[in-house]
């Protein structure tokens, strides 16, 4: 961390690169290039990411990668740069056919930063439980924003308008909830939120008197001490105060305290609805242009029109922090991507990308080769999962996909998804399972295409050699439940140009398609003159890593496995250290055939967990999680596994928990009819 912000200004002012540089790669055929931006962002195949464009030769290559968003060409972090000066970027992106994005933090706070004044700055930053300033991230000079105040979603939203002020199409709002860590959130304003919270959940809820009895006997506010409530009623709570008084600065979120469930959840209120007043106003604005402006947030977020977020907890590396490729990460990417659509409550673009902060930045720790061989086996994989990776092309780690050699590869993987763009926008994935290749190392997925009677078969090789190369698989060949053949079986894939034929052959009640070979990724396209039935098992559920007690646990599931109020999961199961977060979640379902329940578990807690698996009451398995690594990550590759509870027909109430000692992450439910 220390060392990131140390370098940061220097990191934002990238060095220039030579425009001539450029010509040795090759470019995006004429043909396939965009010709103008375009309207729809769901027309989007082709993201680049660029933090951020300076001079004429950042925007060459930039064009060079012919991709339909340029995420991040702008970005406001501390001090903001001159727009004017820099409107000629949007205008060239518009004429490469791109549409050009913007951004800001919804959280960072400097001392001094764009003209503010101390008295300024101290009025808007947070303030911890004792009301003091708190250095964000550890690191004196700056702060995190409060979002009770007014005046700071004001300066937030300036740099927005003041970008779409010069053209931007996109903004990327970074940090939403503004980043707070325990020790922050506890300014003013937030405490004024917090007063009026508790007397729209208690006095206009549930019809308590504002200085009613049982708040102090149930949450131990003495309505009647003046010090906590100068006029006598919740309306002028001290929180602050309370902490103090009962001893609570260092801990205000720990089971001690009464009022931390309220707290969290107004918290989560609150960031909610401030989060819908900037994407209101910044929508407002551009409607009064005559125009619209995409809104993302960084991560899974409402009220956007993509989702776009860090590969950050999905980043696999070995022991020895290299690329490792030996586990398929479909279920990961298409778990994430049907999560991102729910959470923006309709069918929107979900972008991963590789984000850089405060943890360092790992795509950079690897060598270029394995970045190569990432992008021809991951980024393959987030595509035939149903989302998008924004290709690195300018960031400010100090080198850029031309000075580290993967430009070429970038360029082509673009023209592959250009030239078969309908494979991906005018398609759904059917499903991972149950596919089955005659080789190890593959990542498998099937889609039903436009024309409906069209499958495509997507098969990702992550074999690869000593030196990062995909080591080529022949003959592969891929069993599908299903017991009709196609009229024929066309592959395309970026390792060739134009198509190769496939085949295709019926063999015990099974489709089993062969490829004659697959290097990184190939994708065979069953053509039928009618839709085939192909029954396929249920798409995986992830659930959100949140560091509280869930305020749900009852869960209806489907007969396709869809999980109602799925956005309430929690993915920590919590065991005998942390009770007071413990909410363990049941699901409630009907299999009149039977079925199964999967539940893929990612990392556990230094200590171990022990999680059994109830049907009806009735333990149906317990599967002992004892420590591997010795880390409390949830997003560690500790387990990166699967465990299977056989389902017997009927209605069936499952409950997940965990009574071991400290908390395991469960990364994704799934359910199966028989």
């Amino acid at each position: 961390m220390t060392r990131w912000f140390r370098m940061l200004p220097m990191l934002l002012v990238a060095a220039p690169l030579a425009a001539a540089d450029l010509s040795a790669v090759p470019d995006v055929p004429a043909d396939l290039r965009p010709t103008a931006p375009i309207q729809d962002i769901n027309d989007a195949i082709v993201y680049t990411i660029h933090e951020v464009l300076s001079g004429p030769a950042d925007v060459a290559m930039a064009r060079k990668a012919a991709s339909d968003v340029w995420i991040r060409g702008w970005f406001k972090w501390r001090n903001a740069r001159d727009y004017a000066g820099r409107a000629w970027q949007i205008e060239t992106a518009h004429e490469a056919g791109a549409r050009f994005g913007g951004g800001v933090t919804c959280s960072a706070l400097y001392h001094g930063e764009n003209g503010l004044s101390e008295a300024e700055v101290r009025d808007l930053a947070t303030r911890g439980p004792d009301g003091s300033l708190v250095d964000a991230w550890g690191k004196p000079g700056i702060r995190h924003g409060s979002l009770s105040n007014p005046a700071y979603r004001r300066y937030v939203l300036s740099w927005c308008f003041k970008q779409m002020s010069h053209g931007v199409d996109y903004l990327f709002m970074d940090e939403i909830h503004a980043a707070l860590g325990p020790d922050e959130g506890f300014d003013d304003y937030a405490l004024a939120d917090f007063r009026r919270y508790l007397v729209r959940r208690y006095v206009e809820g549930d019809g308590w008197a504002p200085d009613d009895p049982r708040w102090r006997k149930e949450l131990t506010i003495d309505t009647g001490n003046r010090a906590l409530c100068p006029d006598g009623t919740i309306r002028s709570f001290e929180y602050r105060v309370y902490l103090k008084r009962r001893g609570l600065i260092g801990n205000p979120h720990g089971a001690a305290n009464p009022l931390a469930r309220d707290w969290g959840r107004f918290r989560r209120e609150r960031d909610d609805r401030a989060w819908k007043e900037m994407v209101d106003a910044i929508r407002a604005r551009a409607a009064a242009e005559g125009r619209r402006v995409w809104i993302s947030a960084n991560g899974l977020a409402k009220d956007v029109d993509l989702q776009v977020l860090g590969v950050w907890g999905l980043w696999r590396v070995d022991g020895e922090g290299r690329v490792d490729l030996a586990r398929s990460q479909l279920s990961d990417w298409w778990g994430t991507v049907r999560t991102g659509r729910a959470k923006a409550g309709r069918r929107v673009p979900v972008v991963f990308f590789h984000d850089w902060g405060m943890r360092g930045y790992p795509w950079m720790r690897v060598t270029a080769a394995e970045r190569v061989a990432w992008l021809r086996v991951r980024g393959a994989e987030i595509y035939a999962a149903g989302g998008f990776f924004a290709f690195p092309v300018r960031g400010p780690w100090g080198k850029n996909a031309l000075e580290d050699g993967i430009l070429d590869d970038v360029v082509r993987q673009v023209t592959f998804y250009r030239r078969h763009r309908g494979l991906y926008l005018e398609a759904d994935v059917l499903g991972l399972e149950p596919l089955e290749a005659s080789e190890p190392m593959l990542s498998l997925a099937l889609w039903r295409c436009e024309p409906r009677a069209r499958l495509a078969l997507h098969v990702i090789n992550r074999q690869v050699d000593g030196q990062w190369r995909p080591v080529p698989r022949k003959h592969v060949a891929v069993t599908l439940p299903m017991d009709r053949a196609p009229k024929r079986v066309r592959i395309v894939s970026p390792d060739f140009s134009g198509e190769q034929t496939g085949r295709a052959t019926v063999e015990g009640g099974r489709l089993k398609v062969t490829l004659p070979e697959v290097r990184a990724y190939a994708v065979a396209v069953l053509d039928y003159d009618e839709a085939p039935a192909v029954r396929m098992a249920s798409p995986p559920v992830r659930p959100a890593a949140r560091w509280a007690r869930p305020e749900q646990n009852m869960f209806r599931v489907s007969a396709d496995g869809a999980i109602a109020g799925a956005e309430a999961l929690n993915g920590y199961l919590q065991g005998n250290l942390h009770t007071h977060l413990r909410n363990p979640p049941t699901f409630l379902l009907n299999v009149p055939r039977g079925g199964r329940m999967r539940l893929h578990v990612m990392g556990v807690a230094a200590m171990g967990a022990r999680v059994e698996v109830l049907l009806d009451g009735r333990n149906a398995r317990t599967i002992d999680l004892p420590d591997r690594d010795g880390r409390n990550d949830c997003h560690a590759a500790e387990y990166d596994e699967t465990f299977t509870i056989d389902l017997p027909p009927g209605t069936q109430r499952v409950s997940v928990r965990n009574v071991g000692p400290d908390w395991a992450f469960v990364s994704w439910y799934a359910f199966d009819a028989g």
